[in-house]
């Protein structure tokens, strides 16, 4: 504003730019504001269906200790058509799949465990679902499948599980030599000295290996 000489000059070039560049300033103050608590709405959205799933999850998990398979069904499936985004969804399919698997309803529990697969965007819950879904490839004797679902590049911490889990496959197709390959592989990776070790020496000695 300095170019100008006098007040009067500035005051007038004030009124013009404002004149020129008011609307578009009034117009992003307003989107600003409404970005704002836009943002702040959206917040709270997310903290209440957080929290509505959370209670839902709790009863689940309360139906599980009393072993109660009815409302298991309706508090998991109510989760997963409410709050299908939600991790809450994916412990709810997870829950599901073993109810399915201990009811023997293995084709049920597969299509809970693809439903992880599909839509969880975590490692750790990829890994927990595709490692139940081949034991229970495994178990209805779909053997390629279950092959093809243990061909992961990266297996991280569950390195173990996954070599454990092949060792069965390799059982199931005949082939005792792979088997115990990948048992002594998965005992050499697994961690401590408990009932995991003592199973995998377990499936060892059945092979005939000491």
């Amino acid at each position: 504003m300095d170019v100008y000489k006098t007040e009067e000059e500035q005051v007038e070039a004030i009124k013009k730019w404002w004149h020129e560049n008011g609307k578009s300033i009034i117009a992003g103050v307003v989107i600003g504001i409404t970005a704002i608590f836009g943002w702040r709405a959206y917040d709270n959205h997310v903290a209440i269906q957080s929290e509505q799933a959370s209670i839902l999850y709790e009863q689940m998990i309360s139906a599980a200790r009393k072993d109660d398979g009815e409302n298991i069904l309706v508090y998991a499936n109510r989760i997963i058509d409410g709050y299908q985004s939600s991790t809450y969804a994916v412990f709810a399919s997870l829950m599901l799949a073993k109810v399915a698997a201990e009811a023997g309803e293995l084709g049920q529990a597969e299509t809970h465990l693809r439903w992880v697969l599909d839509n969880n965007s975590q490692d750790e819950f990829e890994h927990v679902a595709r490692l139940r879904l081949a034991r229970i490839l495994i178990a209805s004797d779909k053997l390629e499948l279950a092959s093809e679902t243990l061909n992961v590049k990266n297996p991280g911490d569950f390195v173990a599980s996954y070599d454990e889990l092949r060792g069965d496959l390799y059982v199931k197709q005949g082939k005792p030599d792979e088997a115990i390959k990948a048992y002594e592989k998965s005992l050499a990776n697994t961690k401590g000295s408990g009932d995991a070790q003592s199973i995998l020496q377990m499936k060892l000695n059945d092979l005939g290996s000491s």
